[in-house]
């Protein structure tokens, strides 16, 4: 059920990416305006559709208050828009829902425009609240590390606010939502706040009181793909999902795992080559790294897993679906009957259908060879979706110590699934919709804020200094917990 996985979780990366702008007017042309009907007929759609398949629409926010949200955004849908300023307004009424597998995205015609655009040519980190520049596109890298105070007169502080109040990521987890609008800072300022180029940035001195400002012209995305592949190989993604090493004369094993895919067979074939080889070379610690691992199958969450521990155990209690086919079908991109087989889940008293045939359903077997020793799991913002399923199986069992940053997604599970893309007939903004929720078995009943994440064990402040320099104070502090024995 989450093939979809390792793409939805990225989809407020993707989609904002794709998005609007009016970065130069000088050669846009003149922007299509809406008429309030065709504003209000969409976003009527939109609503009704999440309605009717959003089975975890209520699970982070009280129905009152989602209603209130939504009727607010319809009534302010009294003039002509264009699609950006639509967006303005659905965005955030949509990342009230609190879930990272909910999104909006926009047309083929709109992104090849966006493609067009310059961006802020800078990546950033947004860390405590606050902007720094990370890598510096435009002067060889002299302002990385500087605080960003504003941009274009607009405070970072009303920049900040304005992106995390569209930020469409699970519960109430924050350390997930600033990572997000870090990677899509630029686009963002043109898609919500209607800043464009020229950039004049003013940046913190000593103390954090503004000490000088700099004018910048803007980088296309593609321009800049190139640059960053130039200057910062490092930052570059790699194509293995996951990696192993040895330290210490093997008493160590680091295993790195930074996507669960969607490769079924090959990453099996991974796991159960590292695991041997973590108990040919008999290590006494395992320092699992899933830091910035968005998810993807499940069944590979449960696997991992299933390799720590050596007695059965269960990994959902329930799966949950408002109904089993849907009146929105019509308006799917591309077009899908959303009609599943008969036998896959059952009405149940509650009205929801429970999903009865799936994989990962019902009590699970541990897997061979079993690795028992200390396990310490380096987490952060970026811990998504499977990865965030497979955390909540090994903190409420007290399998692992974790080190780093509270991880995205919620406790006891998300809502996701089979994601459905609908098309909105005026607009053509689409629409993705997870009709699916899960519900992660957590024993010994163990208590957790829903809406949170993991919480580490131990917490490791994240500052830019580090970052630009390349300094992993996560690791550090779990080859020093290793060593110790702890």
């Amino acid at each position: 059920m989450k093939s979809t996985h390792a793409t939805s979780t990225r989809l407020s990366v993707a989609l904002v990416a794709m998005l609007l702008t009016a970065a130069d007017r000088s050669k846009a042309e003149p922007a299509v305006k809406f008429e309030p009907k065709q504003l209000q007929e969409d976003f009527r759609i939109a609503r009704q559709s999440l309605e009717e398949g959003h089975p975890g629409l209520y699970r982070h926010i009280d129905k009152v208050e989602l209603d209130r949200v939504f009727d607010q955004a319809a009534k302010s849908l009294n003039r002509p828009m264009d699609f950006y300023e639509f967006y303005r307004l659905v965005a955030p009424a949509i990342a009230a829902i609190k879930c990272g597998h909910t999104g909006v995205g926009i047309s083929t015609a709109i992104q090849e425009e966006t493609d067009r655009l310059a961006w802020l040519p800078f990546d950033v980190k947004v860390l405590g609240g606050k902007a720094y520049i990370f890598r510096d596109y435009v002067q060889g890298g002299k302002l990385a590390g500087k605080e960003i105070k504003s941009i274009n007169g607009a405070p970072a502080s009303r920049i900040l606010a304005t992106m995390l109040a569209a930020s469409m990521k699970d519960g109430d987890t924050q350390t997930t939502r600033q990572m997000d609008i870090s990677g899509n800072f630029g686009l963002n300022l043109i898609a919500l706040l209607g800043i464009k180029a020229p950039y004049d940035v003013a940046l913190a001195g000593s103390g954090g009181k503004q000490a000088e400002s700099v004018r910048v012209a803007g980088v296309r995305p593609d321009e800049r793909a190139k640059l960053s592949k130039q200057l910062y190989p490092q930052d570059q993604a790699g194509k293995e999902f996951g990696a192993l090493k040895f330290l210490d004369d093997g008493k160590i094993a680091c295993l790195t795992y930074s996507s669960f895919g969607t490769a079924m067979e090959e990453a099996e074939a991974f796991m159960k080559r590292s695991f041997a080889d973590i108990e040919a070379k008999r290590s006494k610690t395992l320092i699992l790294d899933v830091r910035g691992n968005g998810g993807g199958e499940d069944a590979l969450g449960k696997l991992l897993f299933s390799y720590l521990v050596d007695a059965p155990f269960m990994y959902y209690d329930d799966l949950i679906a408002n109904k089993m086919n849907f009146t929105f079908a019509k308006y799917t991109e591309p077009h899908r009957d959303l009609i599943p087989p008969d036998d896959v889940a059952e009405r149940r008293a509650d009205g929801k259908f429970h999903l009865i045939k799936y994989d990962n359903m019902g009590l699970q077997q541990p897997s061979k060879p079993t690795f028992t020793g200390p396990v310490y799991i380096l987490i952060d913002g970026g811990c998504l979706s499977t990865t965030a399923e497979f955390l909540t199986a090994a903190h409420s069992r007290h399998r692992a110590t974790f080190i780093g940053e509270e991880s995205a997604g919620c406790y006891y599970g998300p809502t996701s699934g089979d994601i459905v893309r609908i098309m909105l007939p005026n607009t053509k903004m689409l629409i993705y919709i997870p009709i699916v929720s899960y519900y992660l078995s957590v024993e010994g009943g163990h208590q957790h804020d829903a809406g949170r994440g993991v919480i580490p064990d131990f917490p490791v402040e994240r500052t830019i200094t580090d970052m630009v320099a390349g300094t992993d104070r996560d690791l550090e502090l779990a080859l020093e917990l290793s060593r110790k024995g702890r």
